[in-house]
């Protein structure tokens, strides 16, 4: 069985999983507060068994204006970015393979940020219902900043880092390409996607 935990990408990307799963996604929920309050989401071991699979998937929203918000407060980017990620994997730890879950770890990559002119094209200027807090050059930056450390981390704890299926949906700058998008922050179509994790979990 497949556990899938994570924000509202983690909806949008694994819609339609042909292979048993079940998608445990909670809205709105950032990166920080999973490493903050040392708990998954939606999470209870008593569901896990034995080969199961858990695939953890949060991160955009501190990319889009958590992680520049404390920038502007004073704080320093790489080590910002450093604590983030690092709390986040001990958090994934602590609550899986440090209990002594025999399951496989897989951490999905942060999706690439969307333009802002994309969004303020259709709906208008930025509402703080979707806020983009910095340039799309500095969300672009941070988001491969913290992807780096989260296929840095992963491999160091024995997990399985997947960002695979982003190429496709990534232009030359770094922005999520609008064309594959809901038009807001999410992907629309997403069988490249699906495609790419079914083939991983062929191989594990």
């Amino acid at each position: 069985m497949i556990h899938i935990y994570g924000d509202s990408h983690a909806r949008f990307g694994f819609q339609n999983l042909p292979l048993p799963h079940k998608n445990n996604y909670s809205y709105s929920i950032t990166m920080f507060r999973i490493g903050r309050d040392n708990i998954i989401i939606n999470f209870n071991q008593n569901n896990i068994q034995k080969n199961d699979i858990i695939v953890v998937s949060y991160g955009e929203i501190d990319c889009r204006c958590q992680i520049q918000r404390q920038i502007n407060l004073g704080g320093n980017e790489d080590d910002i970015i450093r604590n983030l990620v690092d709390r986040y994997i001990t958090t994934i730890k602590k609550n899986t393979t440090d209990l002594g879950l025999d399951v496989k770890i897989i951490i999905v990559g942060v999706i690439p940020p969307t333009k802002q002119t994309d969004y303020e094209s259709l709906h208008g200027p930025i509402t703080h219902e979707y806020p983009f807090v910095g340039t799309d050059e500095e969300r672009v930056r941070y988001t491969n900043k913290v992807n780096g450390l989260l296929k840095k981390m992963a491999i160091d704890n024995n997990f399985i880092y997947f960002d695979d299926p982003y190429r496709y949906y990534t232009r030359p700058d770094g922005t999520l390409k609008h064309e594959l998008s809901d038009t807001i922050v999410h992907i629309r179509d997403n069988s490249h996607f699906l495609q790419c994790f079914i083939d991983l979990c062929k191989n594990i």
